[in-house]
This record gives C-alpha cells, sequence and structure tokens, in this order.
C-alpha cells in the first residue's frame, strides 16, 4: 500500500494548501480518506480521473475534512451527465450532524454508507475497521489492513486510552498533532505533536507521521517536540509526497 498527501491542514489550509485529505493506494485500488477543502483540485492534479475511485471515507462532517465533497459531487454528477464518469462513488460517513448528512447528496453522485463504531468493511482486498474517538462531533479513525501490513489514521480526537490499543503493531500511524503542548489546553479536541509521539512512544511504533497541521505552526518545531519523545521514524505530512507502507 501507498499513503499520498493530498491535504494536511486544519482547520484552514496555509496559502496554496489544503485542508485533509489523503489518497490510499493499493495495485489498482484507489481510496480517498477525507475530502476538506482544496482536495479535489490536489486529486484531478495526481489521477485526473474519477472513474478510477473506488470508495471515499469521511471520518467526521467538520468542514475541513468533508466541504470538497459538496463540489466533488458536481463534478461526479455532471461527468455522469456527459458520459465521462460511469458510475457512482462510495462514500463511507457518520450521519451525524444530520444536518449536515443531509446537504451532501446531489442527483447520482454518491453511494452513501452510514458508519459506526466498530464497523468493518473491505475494499478489493483491503480490510477497514473504524473505532469512535473522542471529538466534539461523531468521528472516526480507521485502521487499514493488508496481508501482514496495518496503517492508521487517527482522524481527529483528543487522547483516549483506547487509542494506544487500536495502533499496535501498525506499520504507518497517521496522527494529528499538528500543534505544540504548550497550545494545548484542557478542552482542546486535538492531539499535540507531544502527545501524538507519547502514543507512539508507548506501543513501540516504527514510524509516525504528523497531520492536521495548524498554519502558524512551524513544522520544526513539530518535529522536534516529537522528537524528544519518540526515538524512530517521525515525518510531518507533506503535501504530494508519498509514504510507502
Amino acid at each position: 500500500m501507498k499513503l499520498t498527501v493530498l491535504g494536511c491542514y486544519g482547520p484552514y489550509p496555509k496559502a496554496k494548501g489544503a485542508c485533509s485529505g489523503y489518497l490510499l493506494e493499493d495495485m489498482d485500488t484507489k481510496i480517498l480518506i477525507d475530502c476538506g477543502n482544496g482536495v479535489i483540485s490536489k486529486y484531478f492534479a495526481h489521477c485526473g480521473d474519477l472513474n478510477i475511485l473506488d470508495a471515499i471515507l469521511i471520518s467526521h462532517l467538520h468542514p475541513d475534512h468533508m466541504s470538497d465533497l459538496m463540489v466533488l459531487r458536481y463534478a461526479i454528477a455532471i461527468g455522469q451527465m456527459e458520459g465521462r464518469v460511469k458510475k457512482s462513488i462510495d462514500l463511507y460517513l457518520p450521519s451525524s450532524p444530520r444536518e449536515e448528512y443531509e446537504r451532501i447528496p446531489y442527483k447520482e453522485a454518491f453511494n452513501r454508507h452510514i458508519i459506526d463504531d466498530g464497523m468493518r468493511i473491505e475494499i478489493k482486498g483491503i480490510k477497514i475497521t473504524f473505532f469512535r474517538t473522542n471529538h466534539p462531533i461523531e468521528c472516526y479513525g480507521m485502521i487499514f489492513d493488508k496481508g501482514i501490513k496495518k496503517f492508521v489514521y487517527s482522524g481527529d480526537t483528543k487522547y483516549f486510552p483506547e487509542l494506544n490499543d487500536y495502533v499496535k503493531k501498525c506499520d504507518l500511524f497517521l496522527c494529528e498533532g499538528g500543534f505544540l503542548e504548550a497550545n494545548r489546553k484542557d478542552d482542546t479536541p486535538h492531539l499535540s505533536a507531544l502527545q501524538a509521539a507519547e502514543i507512539a512512544q508507548k506501543v513501540s511504533l516504527k514510524r509516525l507521521i504528523l497531520t492536521h497541521i495548524y498554519p502558524p505552526v512551524k513544522v520544526v518545531n513539530l518535529y522536534e517536540e516529537a522528537r524528544e519523545i519518540f526515538p524512530n521514524i517521525i515525518e510531518i505530512a507533506e503535501e504530494g509526497k508519498t509514504y510507502y507502507i
């Protein structure tokens, strides 16, 4: 499997950047994980063709993770009318907040599937498990298994102890950690770089990629904070870069 970062900023992008969006590929399989502001432009630059997209998985319905669905639906539906797009695309997402969920459908663009805690699906040989995170709205992390390889995406979350169990023995942990511990408050609904590194260190992971970068933060400071805790491979998500799992 390989993972290409299309967008990695939150809750808004830096100049010329995009919010959360990641393309997971394995041979002829393509799965889009989250679809925040600017992601579809990056997808078209990377792939160009919606017919080869197998599914879209949305962790939660905050705009920086799903707002480009609102324009992607036009690209799909108009493409269908013109004969360029040959299918509706499977879309897996939470059903709340309900008003956001109900805004998404447009003509035959998507086949919607509601996700829930512990739900398991399989897409062309990749097994996917969803787990509920600790966030102000319904949000899910994701575990991807293919053969002996395991990739975990944190989604958005505060720390909760069960997260350690979900990420055990994974080959790559893509974890939000886009701000510094000094700026974290008790009610902050996200992980700091320090907290992400603590999770990775506690369960003896080999590789950690920090994402959901807050634009004003210097990425070198995120790296240095995580490095104080975690001795193995640390990378800061970089748009356009591909990581092999």
